[in-house]
């Protein structure tokens, strides 16, 4: 099973819902799972909130009653129900030291929003702090979403960071700011069927790209998937 980690106290559920929605439609079997303090995506989707703590929504599932990651992994690989699990946290207690190392690919969510910043900050100070020192760094690839072309973010966080054990990739995607794309989460979170139809081509080559990223796709089945994807028919609101 692939497991791969989104940190960060800023709103990303969109990009997290498309990319679960993109890898099922690639076939794979899909969790995403929703460890974020303030349950992005939890609240933004319009699940049927169960009593196992998982719901199918378009034809993937989400989580939103783990309390922490290890007892999340022992479940599932009992299960074996699941070839990805998408796990976004903004929890500290969610992932133990020994956990870093289950993920496939660790990514940090980055907004231009001062607040995002700081929270995020604080989040891995709180998870990073105490880190002993014989241990290696966390890598981790920088997700830049809702950006405006500044250089601010970037350059704010890594000053913040600065003193924790964690290591940046060569590799980052950016998501910049676009009105059409915030229309496009209104109206999916308020329908039962995901659609991509009218986000930004910036936007759609991100979710492609990471994608790839998180697995075995190649890049001619990620343009198919991609355009199959881009096919499914507007949603409409409330249904």
């Amino acid at each position: 099973m692939n497991y791969t980690l989104f940190l960060g106290s800023t709103d990303i559920s969109d990009l997290l819902i498309y990319l679960s929605k993109f890898l099922q439609t690639a076939g794979k079997r899909v969790l995403l799972a929703d460890a974020s303090a303030e349950g992005f995506i939890r609240y933004n989707t319009p699940i049927l909130h169960t009593g196992t703590g998982v719901s199918e929504y378009d034809q993937f599932d989400i989580g939103y009653q783990f309390t922490d990651f290890q007892s999340m992994k022992e479940q599932l690989e009992i299960t074996q129900a699941y070839d990805h699990t998408i796990v976004f946290c903004s929890t500290p207690d969610f992932i133990g030291e020994k956990d870093w190392e289950e993920f496939d690919q660790r990514f940090i969510a980055i907004s231009s929003e001062r607040r995002s910043l700081e929270k995020t900050a604080e989040l891995l100070e709180d998870m990073l702090g105490q880190r002993e020192e014989h241990l290696p760094r966390i890598g981790f690839v920088r997700l830049f979403v809702q950006q405006v072309d500044n250089g601010l973010a970037e350059d704010y966080l890594e000053q913040l960071l600065c003193n924790l054990p964690l290591r940046f990739e060569e590799q980052s995607f950016i998501v910049p700011f676009d009105e059409m794309d915030y229309m496009q989460k209104i109206m999916n979170q308020n329908s039962s069927s995901i659609s991509i139809k009218r986000i930004s081509r910036e936007f759609r080559t991100v979710i492609q790209e990471i994608a790839g990223s998180v697995s075995q796709l190649n890049h001619s089945e990620l343009k198919v998937y991609a355009k199959k994807l881009s096919r499914r028919s507007q949603p409409v609101w409330g249904m």
